[in-house]
């Protein structure tokens, strides 16, 4: 009976669902963006259900001033660092939080403003670098005493598993590797947000409008609208998904089906120095770790997109199965990368973001060695034990799960 009531809530909450933007109507969110000048943080993603954009609502409605870009741009184009300009359509000025000499914005930047609207779509995954572009922004925002508004959304994975393990402190650096906290956090932005302000003592004031009829289930087969993608290589729900599960073999030699059109992003993955040949052992080798719900295929393509670009890479086409997005995300990472291991040694290379993804240069060094995957999970399930009751305090949905953690818990900073 207690399951067929939580199904029935999870549909009732997938229909009735509305996101932070949604709310702008409701009065005591009109009266908190009334009065002030407005920059916003944001992107090509950010509409409500009725297709409306953000910077459109805030700039018919309200005072908006200017606009940030967070990585892939205001347009959600773009691979590469990208530069300031100008919003066409409203004439303001756009700065790009995701140059090669700027990730913050200057604390000249908010002198004409008043508060900084956010809505971003994020994927749920530590490396996803919005949550640490909100995080810069929150550091100067408290510098130039400026409020922070988040339009919050769900996380796409949920908000109750957690895997990964929780980042080394001594790997801390950039925007893929911000906060120690787990690979997959179970938590939204706001969520975050608030726990990296408590954390840090971050002095800007934060208010955040929440969600409405999200009881943390998961949305990357049952999203409630049209998808937006959040990056170019995130054409699909699907491919949310394939990045959470695989998307750190990007810090390896190899690509991962980036291209001109991104229908192949993370489904694929392999290099030009692996040879056909190879790539059939290694399917049959990926086909014996016994995951049901995915199957290896030998597969060439020509690369047109980052790593690579232009030359013939040789290697795996994944086909995702129903029951994929319940596999455990750390030990899928962790078995691909035993078996490239042990079937190409040195020649499959890494840089320092393979160690941010996995949490430590220890466990790439166990993977190198060969320890099977039970070596690691008892420590790294420890650790996000010990999360799941740091995060408590900064957790604004409940969970359908039964937990102590699903009261819903409100600060009183906070304007819920």
């Amino acid at each position: 009976m207690k399951a067929l009531f939580f199904f029935f809530l999870t549909l009732s909450s997938l229909s009735a669902m509305d996101f932070g933007i949604d709310r702008l109507h409701l009065p005591q969110y009109q009266d908190l963006l009334k009065d002030k000048k407005l920059a916003v943080l944001t992107h090509a993603a950010a509409k409500n259900k009725d297709g409306l954009h953000l910077i459109d609502i805030l700039f018919k409605n309200y005072q908006l001033i200017k606009i940030f870009a967070p990585e892939h741009g205001l347009r959600t184009l773009e691979d590469d660092w990208i530069s300031s300009g100008i919003d066409p359509e409203t004439n303001l000025s756009i700065i790009s939080l995701y140059q090669q000499e700027q990730i913050s914005p200057k604390i000249t930047d908010l002198n004409d403003i008043d508060a900084v609207v956010i809505d971003l779509v994020d994927v749920g995954v530590r490396s996803y670098t919005y949550f640490a572009t909100i995080g810069e922004m929150m550091k100067v925002c408290s510098l130039a005493n400026k409020e922070i508004i988040i339009l919050d959304r769900p996380n796409l994975l949920g908000g109750q598993r957690l895997e990964g393990k929780v980042l080394d402190k001594n790997l801390l650096a950039g925007l893929t590797a911000y906060h120690p906290i787990p690979f997959r956090h179970g938590m939204t932005l706001g969520e975050l947000t608030s726990l990296l302000k408590a954390e840090r003592g971050d002095k800007a004031t934060l208010s955040i409008i929440p969600v409405s009829g999200w009881f943390g289930e998961e949305l990357i087969e049952t999203f409630p609208r049209t998808w937006l993608p959040p990056s170019p290589a995130l054409t699909t729900l699907t491919q949310v998904g394939a990045y959470a599960l695989w998307g750190s073999l990007e810090n390896f030699n190899l690509s991962v089906g980036r291209g001109q059109t991104n229908e192949q992003a993370f489904k694929i993955f392999g290099a030009p120095w692996i040879t056909p040949d190879e790539a059939i052992d290694l399917a049959k080798n990926l086909n014996a770790i016994g995951f049901s719900s995915l199957k290896f295929k030998p597969f060439s393509w020509m690369v047109t997109r980052a790593v690579f670009k232009n030359e013939i890479a040789n290697g795996i086409q994944i086909e995702i199965n129903e029951g994929a997005f319940n596999l455990r995300i750390d030990e899928v990472t962790y078995e691909l990368l035993l078996v490239l291991h042990r079937q190409f040694g040195e020649r499959l290379t890494s840089h320092i973001g393979a160690l941010r993804a996995l949490g430590s240069a220890q466990i790439l060094n166990d993977i190198k060695s060969q320890k099977p995957w039970s070596s690691q999970q008892l420590n790294i399930d420890k650790e996000l034990k010990d999360f799941r009751i740091r995060r408590l305090p900064f957790l604004i949905y409940p969970r359908l799960k039964v937990h102590s953690e699903s009261i819903l818990v409100k600060k009183k900073n906070h304007h819920w």
